[in-house]
C-alpha cells in the first residue's frame, strides 16, 4: 500500500474513532481513547493541510499556501546551493575520486569489459575519418620537396660499394661465379653463338690454309661443323668442371671475380656515373603523382596500409600499461589531477546546470517534480502526526483526569 493511502487510512480511522467514541460513557478508558482519536484527527488534519499547502491551496485557502509556487525563486536557489555547495561540493567529489585507483579501474575496463577493442576501434575510426579528409595532391606537393631532398642525400653510390663488399664474400662469390658459368653453358648452346663460332672457325681456317698446302690437306679431314662441335663440347666440359668447388678453375674463377668486383668498388668513374644516374632519375620521375597515388590508394581507400601497424602499436602500448605498476600509478595520479583541475575550473557549471534545468520547468512541472521526489517522506509526516497526536491526546486526557480527581476530591 502506498504511503499516501496509509496516511489517508490513518486520518479516516482517527475521524471514525473520534465520532464512534463520542458520548459512549464516562469511564476513564473510553474518555482517554476518545481524546486520543480526537487528537489524532486534529494532528492528521493539520499535517494534511501542511503537506497540501506546500503544493497547492487546500480547501481553497490562499493565505500562506501554495508555498512552492509563491517561493519558486528562493526554493530554486536553495536547491542550487544545496546541489553545488553541499551534495556535489568540490570536497565531496574529490573525496569519492581519491578513494578509487583509476589505473586499476582502467586496466579492468581494458582487459575484462571490452575496453581494449573499443579503444582500438575508436582510434582507427578517428584516424580513418582524418585520413578521408586529406587532399592527396596537396599532401604530395608538400612532401615532394622533402622526398627529393632525401633522395638526393641518399648515398646510393656508397651503398654500391657496400654491396660490392658483400658480393666479395666467399659464399656469395661462389654463387655468383656458378651463376655466370650456368649462363655461359646456356650461351654456347644458342644459335647466335654457334653461328659466331663457325664464322670464326672459317676465318681462322682461311688464314691457316693460306700458309701451305700441307696445312690445307690436314684440315681437309675436318669440316667447320666438326670443329665447332668439338670446341663446344670442350667448353662445356671446362665450364662443368669449373662449377665444382675443388676444381682449380673454380678457385681461379672465384678469385678473378673477386678482383674484378674490387676494381669496380675502387673505380671513381663508376661512382660518378652512379651519382649522375641517381640525379637523372630523381629529376625525371613524377614524385608528386607517385606520392598522391600512394596516399589515395594506401593511406585512404577501403584497406589503408597503416591500420595493422596502428592496431599492433596500440596493443603493445596497452600491454605495456597493463603490466606496468608505475604506469598505472602515473595514470592514477594524472587522472586525479586532471579531475581536480576540471572540477576546480568548472564547478560553477553544476549550479548553472541545476538552475537552468529547474528554470525550464513551469510552476506545475516544478511542483510535480518536487512532489514525486519527497511524496513518501511527506506522507510519513502525516502518519506520524496522527500517531503522535493520538499518543499526546491520550496522555493529556489521563493527566487532566488525574488532576481533576486530585484537586476535585
Amino acid at each position: 500500500m502506498q504511503k499516501e493511502n496509509q496516511a489517508n487510512l490513518a486520518l479516516a480511522l482517527s475521524v471514525i474513532g473520534a465520532v464512534g467514541t463520542a458520548g459512549q460513557g464516562s469511564s476513564l478508558l473510553v474518555h482517554t481513547i476518545h481524546h486520543g482519536f480526537v487528537a489524532a484527527t486534529i494532528g492528521g488534519l493539520a499535517d494534511w493541510f501542511a503537506v497540501r499547502a506546500i503544493f497547492g491551496k487546500p480547501l481553497g485557502i490562499t493565505h500562506r499556501t501554495d508555498i512552492l509556487r509563491r517561493n519558486r525563486v528562493r526554493i530554486i536557489e536553495s536547491l542550487v546551493k544545496f546541489s553545488s555547495d553541499d551534495l556535489l561540493s568540490k570536497e565531496n567529489i574529490m573525496q569519492v575520486i581519491v578513494q578509487e585507483n583509476i589505473g586499476i579501474l582502467l586496466v579492468e575496463y581494458l582487459e575484462y569489459r571490452g575496453g581494449r577493442e573499443r579503444l582500438i576501434d575508436a582510434a582507427v575510426d578517428i584516424l580513418r575519418h582524418v585520413a578521408s579528409d586529406i587532399d592527396p595532391r596537396r599532401v604530395a606537393e608538400e612532401l615532394s620537396p622533402y622526398m627529393i631532398q632525401a633522395l638526393r642525400a641518399l648515398p646510393l653510390e656508397n651503398s654500391f660499394a657496400d654491396l660490392v663488399d658483400v658480393l666479395k664474400e666467399e659464399p656469395h662469390a661462389d654463387r655468383i661465379f656458378n651463376m655466370l658459368v650456368r649462363v655461359g653453358l646456356q650461351l654456347i648452346q644458342t644459335q647466335a653463338f654457334q653461328e659466331m663460332l663457325r664464322d670464326n672457325i672459317a676465318s681462322i681456317r682461311a688464314e691457316y690454309e693460306r700458309d701451305g698446302m700441307m696445312r690445307a690437306l690436314v684440315l681437309s679431314f675436318f669440316d667447320d661443323e666438326m670443329i665447332g662441335a668439338w670446341l663446344t663440347e670442350r667448353m662445356e666440359e671446362i665450364l662443368q668442371a669449373a662449377m665444382h668447388p675443388g676444381d682449380r678453375r673454380h678457385r681461379e674463377g672465384v678469385q678473378a671475380l673477386s678482383h674484378a668486383v674490387s676494381s669496380l668498388r675502387e673505380n671513381p668513374a663508376l661512382r660518378e656515373m652512379l651519382y649522375r644516374y641517381k640525379i637523372h632519375v630523381i629529376e625525371n620521375i613524377d614524385i608528386v603523382s607517385m606520392l598522391a597515388d600512394f596516399v589515395e590508394r594506401r593511406m585512404k581507400g577501403n584497406h589503408p596500409v597503416w591500420i595493422p601497424y596502428i592496431k599492433e602499436l596500440l596493443n603493445e602500448k596497452i600491454d605495456l600499461f597493463v603490466q606496468s605498476e608505475s604506469w598505472k600509478s602515473r595514470v592514477d595520479r594524472w587522472m586525479k589531477k586532471l579531475v581536480a583541475d576540471e572540477v576546480d575550473k568548472h564547478h560553477d557549471m553544476i549550479a548553472v546546470f541545476v538552475r537552468d534545468y529547474l528554470n525550464q520547468k513551469t510552476d506545475d512541472e516544478l511542483v510535480s517534480f518536487v512532489e514525486r521526489k519527497i511524496r513518501t517522506d511527506l506522507q510519513m509526516i502525516r502518519i506520524n502526526g496522527a500517531v503522535v497526536g493520538a499518543a499526546v491526546g491520550m496522555m493529556i486526557s489521563v493527566l487532566v483526569s488525574a488532576a481533576e480527581r486530585m484537586w476535585g476530591g
